[in-house]
């Protein structure tokens, strides 16, 4: 048993629940358009490198099947449960824990951004100016930097992991006890990142340049100069 992504998957069902409890009409489609506005912008900047890389489906793997369209609540239902089953799709919790931490975290930092893009332009459309100004007032960037890291780390482990034939072989085996368990979203999600990664030249480098790229990016939304901490 994971005891570590039981309590990962506790806290994202709590932060999911605090997230319903702020819902309404407004805040809804603001945060529905703030997320897809910063999975296209994150898309657009590192597309380039994706395709330096042949990493196209990485890139929509992580910005939008990971980030905007998986759904954690077959997760989320039974942390316990989920947390006893999981070692019979893949030996190493490690990059599951990791994967909830990351949407944990994008979950709260999204609901205060979208409440604070709707309270300084109600109705009005996303722009970088309004989006620098609500990034800078919500804050917690030890919690952004964090997140670059996770995803590096995520990467390595599940690049690693992928490329391990034996290993990925008995994670394609596993496709029908996945869904007989209840996991047959989780195992999907995981297998379409194997593969994408698995289609990625060069997956070290190429992730080495984009957590680079990514934290030069942080830095220009922090207002932060070169060498500076």
């Amino acid at each position: 048993m994971s005891s570590n992504l039981e309590q990962a998957l506790i806290e994202l069902r709590q932060a999911r629940a605090a997230l319903a409890e702020r819902s309404e009409p407004a805040f809804d489609a603001r945060l529905a358009a703030l997320r897809e506005w910063q999975a296209r912008n994150t898309a657009a900047l590192h597309r380039p490198l994706a395709e330096r890389y042949d990493g196209e489906d990485l890139l929509h793997f992580l910005t939008r099947s990971f980030y905007l369209e998986a759904d954690w609540s077959e997760l989320t239902a039974d942390p316990g449960k989920i947390a006893n089953r999981i070692g019979r799709i893949i030996d190493d919790h490690r990059p599951l824990v990791i994967a909830v931490r990351l949407q944990h975290t994008a979950d709260t930092l999204d609901a205060d951004m979208a409440e604070q893009l709707e309270t300084r332009t109600p109705d009005q459309p996303i722009t970088r100016k309004g989006y620098v100004a609500a990034f800078r007032e919500v804050g917690r960037f030890d919690v952004r930097e964090q997140q670059i890291g996770w995803v590096g780390e995520l990467v390595d482990l599940l690049g690693g992991f992928a490329d391990n034939r034996a290993a990925y072989w008995a994670f394609k085996l596993a496709s029908s006890p996945a869904k007989a368990l209840g996991m047959g979203q989780t195992y999907g999600l995981l297998a379409e990142g194997f593969s994408a990664m698995r289609n990625t030249r060069d997956l070290e480098t190429a992730t080495r340049e984009a957590l680079t790229l990514q934290r030069r990016e942080l830095d220009r939304l922090i207002g932060r100069t070169a060498g500076s901490s």
